[in-house]
């Protein structure tokens, strides 16, 4: 009896194989290259600083806010609520916001400037937060990371949520 070349277990092997091949070649792999096309592009981004040379701090964005903390108050425990932060750019050339953070997920960024704000420009950041499962003071951190220096800058909100059927007004 004449052996062929293609056996069973090499035929099998062939078509594992050949499924692998097809289930990698159509995913892609999370190297955070998977962007909306609205996401922001590095190549908006000048940079006049590096870390190998000294450079003019003026000429670097600069956020002013408004207020970096928020009290929300008193609400009622399943609330959701709404605020939001303003800021300038007082810096000397354009400032872009590559991401808006919340330290957990019952807080969410809403809204945020997407295109670069230039010196002088203003823009403000909405965040909303469900109140849902949480009781008593709860404090929160927003993280903004943008072309500043430092590149991270944090934004806090503060508050009580008061639990179904506490009547009680004292902290």
């Amino acid at each position: 009896m004449q052996r062929t070349l293609l056996t069973f277990p090499r035929i099998t092997h062939l078509i594992v194989l050949g499924g692998v091949v097809l289930a990698c070649d159509s995913c892609r792999l999370t190297d955070h290259s998977e962007k909306p096309d609205d996401a922001v592009s590095t190549k908006a981004i000048e940079i006049p600083a590096s870390g190998y040379k000294e450079a003019d701090l003026g000429k670097l964005p600069r956020f002013k806010w408004d207020t970096t903390t928020i009290n929300m108050g008193r609400i009622s425990q399943g609330a959701r609520v709404e605020r939001t932060y303003h800021f300038r750019n007082v810096g000397g050339s354009d400032l872009l916001i590559a991401e808006v953070r919340p330290s957990c997920g019952c807080t969410v960024s809403k809204d945020w400037p997407k295109e670069p704000i230039p010196p002088g420009g203003e823009g403000h950041i909405t965040v909303e937060y469900d109140s849902e499962g949480h009781t008593g003071r709860q404090e929160k951190v927003i993280t903004v990371v943008a072309n500043t220096t430092p590149a991270s800058t944090p934004l806090f909100f503060v508050v009580q949520v008061m639990a179904p059927g506490n009547d009680d007004r004292k902290d």
